[in-house]
């Protein structure tokens, strides 16, 4: 369902609530949360030949998909990420990328990256699409009563290349959020957004951190969110700030979110689209990190 919060207000809301959900998270069970933890990665070849690029990061049998990242390597600006989605069995996770609507002339790839484990109790995907217009997206799937979110994937459906993703989060612990939007140049067209979330039961110690990079115009920009002494990162996730409600305001797009080999932090990264951004802005890291 689309979320209530209006698109000025929801973006610094949900890093408060995040910060605060670590700040209050009680106690964890002692016990091993995720039996089988395991990233695994797959790039696909990096030239200046093939528009879209893609790369599917499968888990080993008997594992699933329980979170997940993606990113572009090159591009300078002109690649956009638009897909980083687990299939429906929840049995990989594919990232997809296109050049914007000037094209590069240089070498680029994109990453596709699968944290797999054993399917913990009440494992689900979960999948919603926005309804199709020219309106910026802020989307949002929720888990069924009970369950907690573990990952968040998505897609930008229309218009590939010229579509920008602004955020792709976790909210609340039980739901995750999606918001993109045109490039500055506008579209005269109908485009929608899927967001899918993987849900279970709730896991132990089961925290989203959340952390800015400096503030300022250079791109590109990245910054890390560490998890909780005891905890390992299990998703990605990551959006732009750009003053009170703002995202990337059709010049900066996200282009990694990642969770590194060591599963003890994530990663976001964004930066700036071709024209550039005369102005300010961060972007912020909330992977989902769960007791270890």
């Amino acid at each position: 369902m689309k979320s209530v919060l209006a698109p000025a207000r929801s973006a610094w809301l949900v890093v408060l609530l995040t910060l605060a959900a670590a700040m209050l998270l009680p106690a964890s069970p002692a016990s091993a949360a995720i039996p089988g933890l395991q990233r695994l990665v797959t790039t696909s070849p990096s030239n200046s030949t093939g528009n879209p690029k893609a790369a599917s990061a499968t888990c080993p049998a008997g594992k699933n998909v329980i979170g997940l990242g993606g990113y572009v390597t090159g591009g300078n600006g002109q690649v956009v990420l638009t897909e980083l989605l687990p299939d429906a069995m929840s049995a990989k996770v594919r990232a997809v990328a296109y050049e914007d609507a000037s094209g590069y002339d240089g070498d680029w790839s994109v990453t596709a990256v699968a944290v797999c484990a054993d399917p913990p109790p009440g494992l689900q995907r979960v999948s919603t699409q926005s309804p199709g217009d020219s309106d910026a997206k802020e989307w949002t799937v929720t888990c069924p009563n009970g369950k907690k979110i573990l990952g968040l994937g998505g897609r930008l459906n229309g218009f590939e290349g010229r579509i920008l993703l602004d955020a792709l989060q976790p909210f609340g612990g039980v739901s995750g959020q999606l918001h993109a939007s045109e490039d500055a140049a506008g579209l005269g067209g109908n485009w929608s957004v899927t967001a899918v979330a993987m849900c279970a039961d709730p896991l132990p110690g089961l925290v989203t951190p959340a952390n800015w990079s400096a503030g300022d115009s250079s791109a590109p920009k990245s910054v890390d969110a560490v998890c909780p002494t005891g905890a390992v990162a299990i998703s990605a996730g990551g959006l732009i700030a750009s003053g009170v409600g703002e995202y990337g305001r059709n010049k900066v797009m996200i282009d990694r979110l990642d969770v590194p080999a060591a599963l003890d932090r994530g990663t976001a990264g964004a930066t700036e689209a071709e024209a550039g951004a005369p102005f300010s802005w961060h972007v912020v890291a909330v992977p989902q990190c769960a007791k270890s």
